[in-house]
């Protein structure tokens, strides 16, 4: 080996057969054009022609004189670079990262600013007597301003330097994942000065939106007014205690309704506040059910068999079952893969078609219940993102031009939508299909089931036949795509975890902490009217276990939304996320939620236990 090298073709390189890249079984190598002609005797040859158009230039008819003049030497058709599957994958992924970067940002930015914005509005309201004791001994309204303003910009500051900070670790793991999937020069993380000046400007803006319209508030009305504790509720029997039974309605639990029916507008932000934290929880979980969802899919419902073996050309039936007849292999059925060309309408696409027997075993494409489709001997079977791509539905006809042997075009109907996870492909019955190509009763691959314990001994003989030009076995694949792809996913979900989990605490810590500093005043009152420290916690936290219980199934389904959401951008032509989340990453979720509750609880109790009744009570008449 006398040094390294990198193409664009193979910035994704992946071996026939393989869906993903997989560096210990396949490796690209170059070597001097003279040696391979030697080596292989075909001076002169060559199997792959690369061309770079002048700027503007048309693609279409070019590739159209392309095809027209390579036909006759076997040429399977022109490929525009959209269309070079290297080039598809790497657009997909980062159309997917443009994606991300708006809508994840966007959601948690603003579930974050919408936080911010109630804590620190509430936290003007409470002390509100301050303010306007300020104002009666002659502080004019701007420097009031400007003291929250200063509270806000301390607040927005300290959080942006450890939002950067942050960020720039979370940025280098994720850059971290994708060095072992996709081969490109330079792979280097950059922080622009511009995202963390709009991300301290945007925070600022909605903290400073929350205190200034508080504030305004307080500051328009005149100090003698504003410096008397606000005007007491005018509780009353609700309907809801109309509906529950008298037994059930202890003096504690009146209480704690009528506050929270008194102030509907205070229960629902808090409520909504609590209920952002379990998307946010959902989101980043969410990751480990899709990859659970697409490995049961693809892995273990579509392809059924542990081996797959390709050949480089099309051979006869008759091999399957010399290969059915190898020791440890329990069973073989032959595939074909065809290139090919649909065409519906002004709509068209280049991809494969599968040829499978209609009675196959070992690959069984399955429609959005995960039930199996069989094959149908009269049409094709599209998956459902090939559908969408060529706007067709079943019964609809398209036309499929084969890209190699003869050419043939042939207007073929739609028989089936399946759903798969990996790229976007299509079925037909493997006699079907030969009879469209023209080629006889031929294969080119083989779907296997081998007894396990054969498996290493026989992976090597294949690899050794010259006849067979490659081996995926589904262990090493399954093994890579978790490598690969889940590893990438799983960086992504502990970023959004992570933010998540301090979303959750951050929620539900202050809602609690500054529900007892805006009730501080009437639990003391409690108190010194005889009620015990655990009843007048009972009183507060009370509250605290409605709006908590009103807020889980809330967001849940917020979660249900929000997944859909995400599932839809993130689709591409390469692969789909399912939109599956499990009923444990929900349970996870709302724990994470009530712990956080629990720990809010268990301080706040604490403050109600350490209250200086002297203290709160003091009045500044």
């Amino acid at each position: 080996m006398t040094g390294t090298a990198l193409s664009p073709e193979y910035v994704y390189a992946v071996k026939p057969g393989a869906p993903i890249p997989d560096d210990r079984f396949y490796a690209v190598l170059w070597i001097d054009r003279s040696a391979a002609e030697a080596a292989f005797d075909m001076k002169g040859a060559f199997n792959d022609l690369a061309i770079s158009l002048a700027p503007g230039v048309d693609q279409g008819p070019v590739i159209a004189e392309l095809d027209r003049l390579l036909e006759p030497y076997g040429s399977v058709g022109a490929l525009e670079r959209r269309d070079q599957p290297s080039n598809r994958f790497l657009e997909d992924e980062l159309d997917q990262q443009k994606v991300t970067s708006i809508i994840i940002p966007v959601i948690f930015f603003g579930v974050a600013a919408f936080l911010l914005n109630v804590t620190l509005s509430r936290q003007v309201a409470a002390q509100r007597e301050q303010i306007a004791a300020l104002k009666a001994l002659g502080f004019s309204n701007a420097p009031l301003v400007a003291h929250y303003l200063k509270l806000v910009a301390v607040v927005v500051i300290l959080g942006s330097v450890l939002g950067v900070v942050g960020g720039v670790a979370f940025g280098r793991a994720m850059i971290a994942s994708y060095q072992g999937f996709f081969r490109l020069p330079t792979l280097t993380f950059e922080l622009t000065a511009w995202s963390i000046v709009a991300g301290v400007g945007l925070s600022f803006a909605a903290a400073t939106l929350g205190v200034v319209t508080e504030l305004r508030k307080v500051v328009v009305l005149a100090p003698a007014v504003a410096m008397r504790p606000a005007a007491p509720l005018r509780f009353r029997r609700s309907w809801l205690e109309i509906l529950l039974s008298s037994r059930l309605l202890t003096p504690r639990r009146i209480m704690v309704l009528r506050n929270l029916l008194g102030r509907p507008i205070r229960a629902s932000l808090t409520t909504i506040g609590i209920a952002f934290a379990i998307p946010m929880v959902v989101l980043g979980l969410f990751w480990h059910d899709a990859i659970d969802a697409m490995i049961e899919i693809q892995f273990n419902l579509v392809e059924r068999g542990n081996a797959t073996v390709t050949f480089p050309h099309p051979l006869d039936r008759r091999i399957i079952g010399d290969l059915g007849r190898e020791p440890g292999v329990l069973a073989a059925e032959g595939q074909r893969i065809v290139p090919v060309r649909m065409r519906a309408g002004q709509r068209s696409y280049l991809t494969a078609v599968t040829g499978l027997p209609m009675d196959g075993e070992l690959r069984r494409p399955h429609d959005s219940r995960l039930r199996p489709i069989e094959i149908s001997q009269d049409g094709i079977t599209l998956t459902r993102r090939l559908a969408e791509r060529l706007g067709v539905a079943p019964g609809d006809v398209m036309t499929v031009e084969v890209m190699e042997g003869m050419r043939r075009k042939r207007d073929v109907p739609v028989s089936a939508i399946v759903d798969e996870v990996l790229g976007m492909g299509s079925y037909m019955e493997i006699g079907t299909l030969n009879r469209l190509t023209g080629e006889g009763d031929v294969v080119s691959g083989a779907a296997l089931f081998i007894e396990p314990s054969a498996l290493p001994a026989l992976s090597q003989r294949f690899r050794d036949l010259p006849v067979i030009e490659s081996v995926a076995i589904k262990t090493y694949t399954l093994a890579s795509f978790l490598d690969k792809i889940a590893k990438m996913l799983l960086v992504s979900a502990g970023i959004l975890t992570t933010f998540a989990v301090i979303i959750a605490i951050g929620v539900v810590y202050n809602s609690a902490r500054i529900g007892l500093q805006e009730r501080a005043r009437d639990l003391a009152t409690l108190r010194v009217l005889g009620f015990t420290r655990a009843e007048v916690a009972q009183i507060l936290l009370g509250e605290f276990v409605i709006e908590i219980a009103l807020a889980l199934p809330l967001g849940m389904l917020l979660s249900q939304g929000l997944i859909h959401l995400i599932t839809q951008f993130y689709s591409n032509e390469s692969f789909q996320i399912p939109g599956v989340v499990t009923a444990g990453t929900y349970f996870a979720a709302c724990i994470v939620v009530i712990a956080a509750s629990v720990g809010s609880a268990y301080v706040v109790r604490r403050r109600v236990d350490r209250f200086d009744l002297v203290a709160v009570l003091k009045t500044r008449d």
